[in-house]
């Protein structure tokens, strides 16, 4: 009997899966060594955040932030697996409070949340650990603006090195990007429908008349509340000094004019407003220093005690009486800062004036 290999065609069939094993060894090389260089270019870093505009005052957002039990009324990635088991450990709310949880769904998983930075009504931090996956810092930035609270979650991590070649081909922005966005709204829907404990009390609105005053003003703008404030100070000073100059005595309490304010996508505002001082005779105009007479007219007007960063509850709340009432705005709104900082060291005393001009 022949046999079915001759060592001729055996030596060559070795041979031949030699080759073969020899060419797969290359392809496998190849392909490992694009890999790394993949990954040596790949993205280190991660970075995710969405933003939204709550109409509430920040200190109720903070309060549903800094404290991580009441994330299960608002946070999407709390209530995507019922059955997930929950721990809460340390403090009720601020830096060490800490929430752990296990999960047999995928989007869930094991992990923990610690808060490692509270600033109140600014800024809440947390350590954020997945199973496997390391730790990656989550955060909440609140800003005060004049509609409520701008609020920007986000979220900063490492890429292991070994994951960085998909991320080039994974939008992580978008992916995780649409779960910010469903937590924000959550986060909107449920701190709006709640009542601020102070806010009734904080402000008291009644239909009135703009004051009829004799004023030295300066025009100016300024890009943020914080510049504002700033700018208002230096303008006042300036003005008075040219009051001493004309012989003029302050017949009132300073003001603000806002003839126009701008919002950014970014929860940014400009103003475009003048400074005032009320003079009790007539005075002239001096550079940019301008002399004007207010006459009285009807106004719709808020009493609003508290800090000036938090008046937005106020202006809100003109705006939705003139709009209930089917009344028309109709000039500029003053704002008259009753109260003297420097005096009064207690904010929650200070008196700001809101009048809005109405038809």
């Amino acid at each position: 009997m022949t046999p079915l290999l001759t060592p001729i065609t055996f030596a060559a069939t070795k041979t031949l899966t030699m080759r073969i094993l020899k060419g797969l060894g290359i392809v496998v090389g190849l392909l490992l060594a694009i890999y790394l260089i993949l990954a040596i270019f790949g993205p280190a870093k991660m970075h995710v955040e969405r933003s939204i505009m709550i109409n509430q005052k920040s200190d109720v957002v903070f309060n549903e932030i800094n404290t991580l039990k009441q994330w299960q009324n608002w946070s999407y990635w709390d209530n995507i697996d019922p059955n997930m088991q929950s721990t809460y450990e340390g403090p009720e709310s601020g830096v060490g409070a800490k929430h752990s949880w296990t999960s047999t769904n995928d989007s869930v998983g094991n992990g923990s949340l610690v808060i490692k930075t509270s600033m109140p009504n600014t800024l809440v931090e947390c350590d954020l650990s997945f199973e496997g996956m390391g730790t990656s810092t989550s955060g909440w930035a609140l800003k005060d603006t004049a509609g409520g609270t701008w609020v920007t979650a986000y979220m900063d991590g490492e890429t292991p090195f070994l994951f960085r070649p998909m991320m080039l081909f994974m939008d992580m922005e978008e992916i995780l990007g649409k779960d910010f966005d469903a937590t924000l709204a959550g986060l909107k829907a449920h701190t709006e429908g709640l009542e601020s404990p102070t806010m009734m009390a904080e402000y008291v609105m009644q239909e009135a008349t703009t004051p009829a005053m004799k004023l030295l003003t300066i025009a100016d703008s300024a890009m943020s509340v914080e510049a504002l404030g700033e700018k208002l100070g230096g303008l006042y000073g300036e003005i008075m000094g040219e009051m001493e100059k004309q012989k003029l005595t302050q017949a009132g309490p300073v003001i603000a004019i806002y003839d126009k304010v701008e919002y950014g996508a970014d929860g940014s505002m400009k103003f475009w407003f003048k400074a005032g001082i009320p003079v009790a005779k007539s005075g002239k105009n001096a550079g940019r220093i301008m002399y004007w007479e207010n006459t009285a007219g009807n106004a719709v007007k808020c009493d609003y005690y508290g800090d000036y960063s938090n008046t937005g509850a106020c202006h809100d709340a003109i705006n939705k009486y003139i709009t209930d009432k089917g009344k028309t705005i109709n000039g500029s709104v003053w704002e008259v800062y009753v109260t003297d900082p420097g005096a009064e060291p207690d904010t929650a005393k200070w008196l700001t004036e809101i009048y809005y001009p109405v038809q």
